[in-house]
């Protein structure tokens, strides 16, 4: 990469481009696949749990394993990128296919297909977000692309509100689209925006490895952010797996599932550059405290508000807590780099990709076990069928409410003792002068 040394906010800004990919296809399996699931498939809710549970387990993995080998032998991300982007968005709309043969091969298959995806998003996806820590050296255009991802992942989510059915036969045929111009969106990434090789060579693995993993046991920091991203993202999991059937069982519309869910993704893209902005003045830290009680007080607001449930006032809520799970989206991968050249600081090692695909498997972990436990919950409820009873729609009031609010107040009191200090326009790491571990 020319000129590494100075600001490039252009190249910063351009690279959240990818993240509008990335979102078409997370933000349809967030908000969507465990509905297509149950309500159209007809698994029960704790085997569709169980396989977005495993899904995401085996996500995680990957992209530990993927960390490591991109850390070890010095990959060029990029290319990882092009090469396979394609099979991942065959692999999308084959997760939206209902399966051929009988009932007894419906959740095998199932399973099957969805860790084969997972697999896939983890094979690009963590490259993408390992390359972000060579865009730029600079804070100011790390925290800029930060803000940069955000909007482009919220415009996805737009996008997947307004255009995936909320029920029906065209699953499919919308998977196909999606997966087509989020194919296209990553390859002209790949091609516009360059990457910086530290001309370092590779370690021993065994050595290099223990010697990565031992700099990040003691990166107090980096371990004290993924424990707070995992409140954080179980929490938004719980949120956005719950509003189609709170809208459709609950609400009885679910037309209005459709409509929160467009809100809220608009609502999310607007208040991304917002945060970003608050992260530059005060530092992502007191941002991410400040989208804490901004959520707290909307959960808190939804259930008390006179004459609730209502579609209005639930979707004007929800769209307020998506607003602080933007914030808390914004300032986890502020902080990110900035926990990562701490490590480096305090240890003498700088661990990158390992470090991010840590990261990143503390998040799917957090994913899979909040569609887990909404599974699990829903059956005891009495889910069935699609169709839940009088405790069944209790049930999926209450656990989007009480399960993050538990889990965001968890997070804030780890995210106010986190050693994760300075502004963000404050001088970062050099990269070019700092090889990666």
């Amino acid at each position: 990469m020319s000129d590494s040394s100075g600001p490039h906010p252009a190249r910063a800004i351009g690279f959240g481009a990818g993240d509008y990919a990335f979102n078409l296809f997370w933000q349809t399996v967030t908000l969507y696949l465990l509905f297509f699931y149950t309500d159209a498939l007809g698994l029960t809710p704790e085997a569709a749990g169980l396989v977005m549970m495993v899904g995401a387990i085996a996500d995680g993995l990957a992209d530990l394993a993927i960390g490591i080998a991109a850390d070890r032998w010095r990959l060029r991300y990029r290319r990882i990128i092009a090469w396979w982007a394609a099979p991942l968005a065959m692999s999308f709309v084959l997760l939206f296919q209902r399966p051929a043969g009988g009932a007894e091969w419906l959740l095998p298959v199932v399973m099957a297909t969805h860790v084969a995806f997972r697999i896939l998003y983890a094979l690009v996806n963590l490259p993408y977000a390992a390359w972000s820590t060579r865009v730029s050296p600079h804070a100011r255009d790390r925290t800029l692309m930060s803000g940069s991802r955000m909007t482009f992942g919220a415009l996805g989510a737009v996008t997947v509100a307004w255009v995936m059915p909320a029920g029906g036969d065209h699953y499919a045929g919308v998977a196909m689209l999606l997966a087509g111009v989020a194919a296209l969106v990553l390859w002209i990434v790949v091609w516009r925006v360059p990457e910086a090789i530290a001309p370092v060579p590779p370690r021993p693995t065994r050595h290099a490895l223990a010697q990565d993993l031992a700099a990040i046991a003691r990166n107090r920091a980096f371990l004290m952010l993924c424990a707070a991203t995992f409140c954080a993202t179980v929490a938004g999991a719980i949120i956005g797996h719950s509003v189609l059937y709170y809208f459709a069982h609950v609400l009885l519309d679910a037309g209005a599932g459709k409509r929160a869910l467009a809100v809220m993704g608009v609502i999310g893209a607007v208040a991304v550059p917002l945060w970003t902005l608050v992260a530059l003045r005060w530092s992502a830290q007191p941002s991410w405290l400040a989208a804490a009680c901004l959520a707290l007080l909307a959960l808190a607001v939804l259930p008390l508000w006179p004459g609730a449930p209502d579609i209005g006032i639930s979707i004007a809520m929800l769209a307020v807590i998506q607003v602080a799970l933007s914030g808390f989206h914004l300032a986890a991968w502020a902080l990110l780099p900035m926990s990562v050249d701490q490590g480096e600081t305090r240890t003498g090692v700088r661990v990158e990709a390992t470090a991010f695909s840590l990261f990143m498997l503390v998040q799917k972990i957090g994913l899979g076990l909040a569609a887990l436990f909404l599974g699990l919950a829903y059956a005891m409820g009495g889910y069935a069928g699609g169709v839940p009873d009088a405790a069944g729609r209790d049930v999926i009031a209450w656990v989007m409410i009480a399960g993050p609010a538990i889990m965001i107040a968890a997070g804030s009191a780890i995210m106010m003792l986190a050693p994760l200090r300075g502004r963000v326009d404050q001088a970062s790491v050099n990269m070019s002068d700092t090889p990666s571990a």
